[in-house]
């Protein structure tokens, strides 16, 4: 079982990972329906990406999509029982 693994120092805070996780529920690209979901705090620079309950990792497709297209490596699919 994949899972997905999320490296903030990466993260730039682009937040094309909540529009290909959109994309992946409903065709659409509307971050209100990702499954991810990426805030910027502009005050101290920080980014905090959080997954909900309803991430399926993109089951159905071919692969994880909001990996393949993150521009900067911060989300990363692993397998659950192998590390990676």
């Amino acid at each position: 079982m994949t899972a997905l693994q999320i490296d903030t120092k990466l993260c730039c805070g682009c937040r094309i990972c909540e529009l290909a996780c959109s994309f992946h529920h409903c065709r659409l690209f509307s971050p209100e329906k990702s499954s991810i979901e990426v805030s910027n705090d502009y005050v101290n620079g920080e980014i905090e990406v959080i997954v909900t309950s309803t991430c399926d990792t993109c089951k159905g497709e071919a692969e994880l999509l909001c990996v393949l297209y993150c521009p900067t490596g911060g989300l990363k699919g692993v397998d659950k029982h192998h590390g990676e």
